[in-house]
């Protein structure tokens, strides 16, 4: 018998990825492909809900802004939360002092955070 997992955490993924896209955001779940701005979509935990079989799984937005400044990467990051917002219900505050390195190298760039619960059957 073949091993199906109960948990489709890659399908969790690309439905984030799918609805940011949808508000107008350039998001990917592969650092390799991080072009900002852009969202990054990373998997925190899964909470199990062994009764029904499915669970929650808890993902980390990273909004990330090319380093052009200070001010100009809070205007940046600022308008890609409000679109953001209309396709995420956040379960925590957004964290707004991350920084965030690309696999190419070079300095930190500057990330907001959001996380959000996605419930699974």
């Amino acid at each position: 018998m073949a091993f199906t997992p109960a948990l489709d955490v890659p399908a969790v993924i690309g439905g984030v990825i799918d609805e940011l896209k949808s508000a107008g955001l350039s998001a990917t779940a592969e650092p390799a492909d991080l072009n900002p701005p852009c969202a990054w979509v990373a998997v925190d935990k899964v909470e199990h809900s062994l009764l029904c079989g499915g669970g929650v799984v808890r993902v980390r937005i990273y909004l990330i802004a090319p380093d052009v400044g200070t001010m100009q990467a809070h205007r940046t990051l600022s308008e890609m939360l409000d679109k953001a917002l209309t396709v995420i219900d956040p379960d925590q505050d957004t964290v707004l002092d991350e920084g965030i390195r690309l696999p190419a190298g070079g300095g930190p760039l500057p990330a907001y955070m959001v996380t959000a619960e996605i419930e699974t059957p």
